[in-house]
């Protein structure tokens, strides 16, 4: 009996907390910058309508911003961190096992639910109501396709925001509509040696022989392949891995010029590290700090110490 595995995304996490949080935000092309206020990282569907990028540094689109009055946020990872924790406790509530894959991303046990789709259905209002994101859930079973599934959920509105592949028939008739590089840990240079070998949708790479994949990309292509057919090589998570590291980190707003703020900066990144610790039950073995100049200023001395 395979085991169903679900993937909850949010939909353009970093805007959608900041819509949470202003009402007029809505239906607005809104853009999310790196560190620094560098580049866009996180952006609307408006925002992407109007043709903006990911990366695309803030200076290429003034003129853009300007002219469609698109609202720039500096990026706020305390907030987002704890939009992220909220979301996974609505996940927890519907499932007993939640591996938390990114910030924005968690797998979901979904063994034993007989209507798989009510249910990630009855999730995505759990979440809006209780956190307000929206999330889009695929569910397959295997990790990588249900990433494939989620993918496909996100792009085609007909699924509203869920898709289950677990019913291989279903699988069969999208997978030869995902392009091989859409596939999950499909680099673009494997994307590039696949298309030469006339491998162009995930339906050609799940058909591919097994000891031709791991020719191409090693034994990591090779369990790719083998979980677009149904088996799964990427073992769920019921008990979270110890942390290894961790890092607390914040771009400064304004340029910190004396030692005293820069101090009082570390410190409190240093307090955060501290609470993140007692969460997880851990200690320290090595504390490290760093810190830069803003390499977005070319015509400034650049410095970096850890």
């Amino acid at each position: 009996m395979k085991r169903p595995v679900a993937i909850s995304d949010s939909a353009n996490f970093y805007v959608s907390a900041e819509r949470i949080f202003d009402p007029t935000l809505k239906n607005v092309p809104v853009i999310v910058l790196s560190n620094n206020d560098g580049c866009a990282i996180a952006r609307s569907d408006e925002a992407k309508a109007l043709g903006i990028k990911m990366g695309t540094p803030l200076h290429h689109i003034r003129d853009k911003v300007d002219a469609h009055g698109i609202r720039v946020f500096s990026s706020n990872y305390t907030l987002y961190g704890d939009i992220s924790r909220r979301v996974v406790e609505v996940y927890e509530d519907f499932t007993p096992n939640v591996e938390i894959y990114s910030i924005d991303e968690c797998f979901l046990d979904f063994v034993g639910f007989k209507d798989r789709t009510a249910h990630a259905k009855a999730l995505r209002a759990a979440v809006l109501r209780r956190v307000g994101v929206p999330v889009r859930i695929g569910i397959a079973p295997t990790k990588t396709l249900a990433k494939c599934a989620n993918d496909i959920a996100k792009k085609n509105p007909i699924f509203a925001g869920v898709l289950d592949m677990v019913d291989e028939s279903l699988a069969s008739w999208l997978l030869p509509r995902v392009p091989v590089g859409d596939i999950w840990g499909v680099g673009r240079k494997t994307t590039d040696k696949l298309k030469a070998l006339g491998v162009h949708t995930a339906a050609d790479l799940r058909d591919l022989p097994i000891r031709q994949a791991r020719a191409v990309g090693t034994v990591v292509l090779e369990r790719i392949v083998l979980e677009l057919q149904g088996e799964a090589c990427l073992a769920f998570e019921d008990v979270e891995p110890q942390r290894k590291g961790m890092a607390v980190t914040r771009s400064a707003g304004t340029p910190m010029t004396d030692f005293d703020t820069l101090f009082q900066a570390i410190t409190a990144h240093a307090s955060r590290g501290a609470e993140k610790l007692r969460q997880h039950g851990l200690v320290a073995g090595t504390l490290t700090v760093f810190f830069h100049t803003n390499k977005h200023r070319p015509d400034r001395p650049q410095y970096t110490a850890s």
